[in-house]
């Protein structure tokens, strides 16, 4: 498409958005309305950041081009709406609205794909009683690289965030987990090769709790793209934190941020940036401990794979065990077992969510060995 925008970077949108081109122009005027003052925006907002853009686009880093914006202090919410109950998916409502986050944060825009209980409602968006968010995909980008002036937002190396979290009424709940990424690349491309591994088996962490909480019938969306109908109950958060950066820049960053997401506090199973070659390059995994960040992903996966944990089996425990009696006396007052919510929750994220041993672990405060072993009904097998 080669339309004409007044605000929208239409290459650098299609390049940082889950979206098809034909979706631009929604987005568009979406952000005329927002920068009339309309629908919670401030008149001039977005052409304030647009000036921003203009005026640093030479002189300033990328983070510095984003701190100047935070003058504008916005953030959009753009959703695309459907319903479990609609034949059609291609078909969809969508709504939008501006707010005033009060952070240190950046002008953001995210993009929610939102699948609502019940049938789409005629003509309005007015739901019926009890309707409510069955699960959520969003992405989140900065504002102002999809807006013009920016410049090639695929230049140099991005980091993102995945993030898996329990929707509000989902039973059990289960608390937040995230995964810290680099490329060299788009990283709309780069998750799109997550996805695939995700969905064809891959044991790596991440992609197995990727596939966890991606509904595999609804991958594809006709006329929308694609998109994920993320399963009853989850909802995946993607945010673009950092663009534009150089390699010596992206890997410090990365090293800080994969500091709070390392295992088992979240999914990345090694260290990040430098920190991380060095220890593939000290087991013999790269021959030198600065790489490319492909090459670093490509050892990282072989080393991952190789070193599966594989579980240990538990010694036998005492014929009292088997007694009823003894069992219910003990089981629930000792300071090395589970107790009753976590044997609960392990299952129900086993049996009907069919996720990982890993990722169940790591939600629920167990260890692998743990968890399969409720799951194969070898232990905890009474409680109810």
């Amino acid at each position: 498409m080669n339309q004409s925008f007044k605000f929208l970077d239409e290459k650098n949108a299609l390049a940082l958005l889950p979206i098809p081109a034909s979706c631009l122009q929604e987005i568009e005027v979406m952000l005329e309305a927002v920068n009339r003052g309309e629908r919670g925006g401030r008149e001039g907002c977005i052409t304030a950041l647009m000036r921003i853009n203009k005026k640093s686009r030479y002189s300033k880093k990328s983070w510095g081009r984003l701190a100047g914006g935070k003058k504008v202090d916005l953030g959009i919410t753009y959703k695309f709406i459907t319903f479990d109950e609609q034949e059609d998916y291609s078909e969809y409502f969508y709504s939008y609205d501006a707010w005033q986050h009060g952070t240190p944060q950046a002008p953001m825009l995210m993009l929610s794909f939102d699948r609502n209980s019940g049938s789409a409602p005629k003509g309005t968006l007015e739901n019926g009683p009890g309707t409510y968010v069955i699960s959520r995909r969003i992405v989140s980008v900065p504002l102002q690289c999809v807006l013009k002036h920016w410049g090639n937002a695929e230049s140099g190396y991005m980091i993102y965030e995945h993030n898996l979290s329990a929707m509000d009424h989902a039973v059990p709940q289960f608390k937040s987990i995230s995964y810290i990424g680099l490329t060299s690349r788009n990283w709309q491309t780069r998750y799109k090769e997550h996805q695939r591994d995700a969905l064809t088996g891959s044991e790596l962490l991440f992609h197995t709790s990727l596939a966890a909480v991606i509904n595999k019938d609804g991958i594809s969306q006709a006329g929308m793209g694609h998109f994920e109908m993320v399963r009853s109950g989850a909802c995946l958060l993607s945010e673009l934190q950092y663009i534009n950066l150089t390699y010596e820049e992206a890997m410090q960053i990365e090293e800080r941020m994969v500091e709070r997401t390392l295992h088992p506090n979240g999914l990345n199973m090694i260290p990040g940036g430098f920190a991380g070659m060095k220890f593939l390059h000290k087991l013999g995994y790269l021959s030198r401990d600065r790489a490319s960040a492909d090459d670093r992903d490509f050892a990282a996966a072989k080393y991952l794979l190789k070193n599966a944990s594989v579980g240990k089996v538990a010694p036998w425990v005492s014929e009292n065990w088997s007694k009823d009696e003894f069992y219910e006396q003990v089981i629930f007052k000792r300071n090395n077992t589970l107790n009753r919510e976590q044997i609960l929750s392990i299952r129900k994220y086993g049996n009907e969510w069919s996720f990982s041993a890993e990722l169940i672990a790591n939600l629920v405060g167990a260890n692998i060995r743990q968890v399969r072993d409720v799951l194969s009904g070898k232990y905890y097998s009474r409680v109810k």
